[in-house]
């Protein structure tokens, strides 16, 4: 079905974008997909750009690659798989289980990742990842001043933010991490079943750490008090909560009373 335009991902031919309309669950409509790639091809397009999301900003959605990379694959030869992992890269590979969307996937070539977000690095922090031959493609001799080549988008990084990422990873471990991501779901699992229990309507990806709930089922004044997020600050379709580690059950539990009250 055709949703609003904060329900639609990209498939992008070339310089000019293709929105692909998702089911009711936020997924690709394969069918949509397919139209759009018939017409692509008809229109002499030889060539894509794939984008696919591990954490959408308002539902935290997560794109499954293989229905949508077969299918393209039986249009097309050649495409190249970017994978927006900008929320998501720091929770979701810790906490799903059969985790498909990396780069061990031979039809995926590259991942961006924020680490401000769920690591709580300094802001800024923007972190590339590519299969190994791709990078010479990012480089460029535009700095001339500075010995041998640049690689990054900007022609310059503050080594701050690397460092930071080093020792949060470093002070946390894989298991560490693992620990404080497992955490967060369970304080999401919580605000679900209490959603569930009152009849409220919400979107909520699995393994991921966000709750939309719809706006007709939540006063503003209450998502306001609670610095909820919304869709649109005009005319709110859905509030989100964001779940992190300052996120403290008792504050979780008054706003569910408040909720219910209300």
């Amino acid at each position: 079905m055709t949703r609003t335009t904060l329900l639609i991902k990209d498939v992008i031919y070339l310089a000019s974008p293709h929105q692909v309309s998702l089911d009711n669950r936020r997924n690709w409509d394969l069918n949509d997909l397919e139209n759009k790639l018939v017409a692509a091809k008809v229109n002499g397009i030889k060539y894509l750009i794939v984008h696919l999301s591990m954490g959408t900003t308002m539902f935290g959605s997560v794109d499954r690659p293989d229905p949508i990379l077969s299918l393209i694959k039986r249009h097309f030869d050649h495409f190249f798989t970017h994978i927006d992992a900008a929320f998501g890269g720091f929770i979701y590979p810790f906490t799903a289980d059969n985790f498909k969307l990396n780069l061990s996937n031979p039809d995926i070539h590259s991942v961006t990742i924020d680490g401000h977000k769920m690591l709580q690095a300094p802001y800024g922090t923007g972190i590339f990842i590519c299969k190994k031959g791709l990078m010479e493609y990012a480089q460029t001799e535009e700095a001339s001043y500075v010995q041998g080549t640049d690689f990054t988008l900007c022609g310059s990084r503050s080594g701050a933010n690397a460092v930071s990422i080093w020792m949060i990873l470093m002070t946390h471990g894989y298991a560490g991490w693992q620990y404080l991501m497992d955490n967060l779901l369970d304080r999401t699992d919580h605000i679900c079943e209490r959603l569930n229990y009152m009849g409220i309507r919400y979107f909520r990806e699995p393994k991921m750490n966000i709750v939309a709930i719809n706006a007709e089922d939540i006063s503003a004044d209450l998502a306001k008090k609670y610095h909820l997020v919304t869709d649109n600050f005009d005319s709110p379709v859905w509030w989100k909560i964001v779940v992190m580690t300052h996120l403290k059950k008792h504050i979780i539990d008054e706003f569910l009373i408040n909720l219910q009250k209300n």
